[in-house]
């Protein structure tokens, strides 16, 4: 894994962070987070305790109390800063985040996924779905979809196990798509 690159996403993390996030995006290839890197986005984890809105300055200024929901997510990602804050590095946390990440990052700053007419197709046409969280909006579709693509999984998680042979054989139109995607990274998934 590119260390430069690396440090440009993490660029706060202490090495022990930095390592506990490493094995999950290295899953994505160097091209992919390069990628990510060139286009701004950044990963924050966050301290123990530490709330979202003191660490994003535009879910402060919004107002906005993820804390406060009735199941606070063990990440997030603000598209108005193209930060991921990471509340736990599960593999399936950190491959969903970095999954918004690049889909902002293909969107040049807003959502590529609701913007492109084929991601918009798949998702409007699937009769099946990689996960139950993939059905509740564009935006997961992709990020779930990205994360089976590279096969992140948590051994403690309710959620189906995901894989690249899981997403070919459940939603073949989001596959293709995902994997054009990837191969036009340069590392080819």
């Amino acid at each position: 894994m590119d260390t430069t690159v690396f440090s440009a996403l993490l660029p706060e993390a202490a090495q022990t962070a930095r390592n506990a996030i490493a094995t999950t995006l290295s899953r994505f290839g160097d091209s992919a987070l390069k990628f990510a890197a060139s286009r701004g986005v950044t990963i924050r984890i966050l301290d123990r305790g530490e709330r979202y809105a003191n660490a994003s300055a535009a879910l402060a200024r919004l107002g906005i109390d993820v804390d406060a929901w009735p199941a606070p997510p063990a990440g997030l990602f603000v598209v108005e800063e193209r930060a991921v804050y990471l509340r736990s590095t599960s593999p399936m946390t950190v491959a969903h985040e970095f999954g918004h990440a690049l889909d902002c990052a293909l969107g040049a700053g807003a959502y590529f996924s609701g913007t492109d007419a084929h991601i918009r197709a798949a998702f409007a046409s699937a009769t099946s779905f990689v996960t139950p969280y993939s059905t509740s909006g564009i935006d997961e579709f992709f990020a779930e979809a990205c994360r089976a693509y590279v096969g992140a999984n948590d051994p403690t998680s309710a959620w189906p196990a995901v894989s690249r042979e899981r997403l070919q054989r459940i939603d073949p139109a989001t596959f293709e798509i995902v994997e054009t995607i990837f191969v036009g990274f340069g590392d080819g998934g």
